[in-house]
C-alpha cells in the first residue's frame, strides 16, 4: 500500500493492531502524521474534540522540548547515560541503606524488649528455684533442730516418751 494521501494513511492506521496504535500514540511527537494518528487513537479508545487533540499535541511537543533540553544539558556537561544511571543507582542504594537502618533499629529495640522480658522471667524463675531449694535445706536443718528440742523436752519431763516417739517418726519420715 502506498501512503500518498490522507485517505491511504487513515486506511493504513485502521489496519494496525491496538498495541501498535497505542505505541505510536505514546510517541506521537515523532510521528510524521500526528493528527491522523491521534484521530485514529481517539476513534478506537477515546472520544476527544479537536481542541483536546491540539492540547495533547502541544503537551507532547513540550515534553519533547524538555527531553531535548535534558539531553542538551547532559551533552554540555559531557555527562553520559552511564553517569546518570550510576547517579540514580547511588540514590537508590542510599535510600535502601537508610530504610535498612530504620528497620534494623526497630528490630534492635524489639530485641532488647524481648531480651529484658526473658531476663525478668529467667530471674524470677531462678529466684523461685532458690527459694524452693532453701526451703528444702532449711526444712532438714529445722527438722533436726526440732528433734533435739523434743529430746530436751522429754528429758525435762514435759512430754512423754510415747509422744516423743510419735513426733520423731513423723519428722524422720519427712527427711
Amino acid at each position: 500500500m502506498e501512503l500518498k494521501s490522507e485517505k491511504s494513511i487513515k486506511e493504513y492506521l485502521k489496519k494496525l493492531p491496538d498495541d501498535t496504535i497505542i505505541k505510536y500514540y505514546l510517541d506521537v511527537e515523532y510521528s510524521p502524521f500526528p493528527l491522523l494518528l491521534i484521530e485514529e487513537y481517539t476513534r478506537r479508545f477515546k472520544r476527544k474534540t479537536k481542541n483536546e487533540i491540539i492540547k495533547d499535541i502541544k503537551l507532547q511537543s513540550r515534553l519533547a522540548k524538555k527531553k531535548t533540553k535534558e539531553l542538551g544539558s547532559m551533552a554540555k556537561k559531557h555527562k553520559l547515560v552511564d553517569d546518570v544511571t550510576r547517579q540514580k543507582s547511588e540514590e537508590f542504594i542510599a535510600h535502601a541503606k537508610k530504610k535498612g537502618y530504620h528497620i534494623s533499629e526497630r528490630l534492635a529495640s524489639k530485641g532488647s524488649i524481648l531480651g529484658s522480658k526473658l531476663k525478668k522471667k529467667t530471674q524470677s524463675g531462678i529466684e523461685s528455684g532458690i527459694k524452693a531449694s532453701s526451703k528444702l535445706k532449711t526444712s532438714k536443718h529445722h527438722d533436726l533442730d526440732l528433734l533435739k528440742k523434743l529430746g530436751d523436752l522429754q528429758k525435762a519431763g514435759i512430754i512423754t516418751k510415747k509422744e516423743f516417739e510419735e513426733k520423731k517418726k513423723k519428722i524422720l519420715s519427712k527427711i
